[in-house]
């Protein structure tokens, strides 16, 4: 079972990763060519703001949501890494209880907002805005699970021994 979760958590972050590229990629081919035809008129890219705002959207969260899965995001660990034994552990424990309920409440009411939306994209009439507001609660989802892996791994004394393979 542990191995499917790790081959499951190995494709996510390649997903993720492959995501995040190619919105980078994306967004930089629409600004130099929404740049490009401001200087040479021969085209009117009306929805490259929506397009690179979608792409901004979904690289960031998906970016975070892969610093959360290698703990290379945020967090505070001045209190945990000077005190030792029962004490660090304990403040790790609640460390990370505070960061999975975070996560949770972060995913629990993005997708409120996202099943509330109603609005359109400006520029792209066609396009609910909850294309974009569906990246918060993804990425939180997958923040709540390695969370809650960090969460198990204080709780069992394991939390430094852990490495992405």
């Amino acid at each position: 079972m542990l191995k499917v979760l790790k081959t499951i958590d190995h494709w996510v972050s390649r997903l993720t990763r492959l995501i995040c590229v190619l919105a980078l990629g994306a967004i930089v081919i629409m600004f130099l060519a929404n740049v490009f035809v401001r200087f040479v008129p021969i085209y009117n890219f009306t929805q490259t703001d929506d397009w690179i705002q979608i792409c901004l959207i979904w690289m960031i969260f998906l970016g975070a949501q892969e610093l959360v899965r290698t703990r290379n995001h945020f967090v505070v660990e001045v209190m945990t890494e000077r005190l030792e034994g029962n004490a660090g552990r304990i403040c790790r424990i609640l460390v990370c209880a505070i960061e999975l309920a975070t996560y949770a409440l972060i995913c629990y009411y993005g997708w409120v907002w996202v099943m509330r939306a109603q609005a359109y994209m400006q520029s792209i009439p066609w396009m609910q805005v909850k294309v974009a507001y569906a990246a918060v609660p993804v990425s939180a989802f997958f923040m709540t699970c390695y969370a809650l892996r960090d969460f198990f791994l204080a709780l069992r004394g394991h939390y430094d021994d852990f490495e992405l393979d």
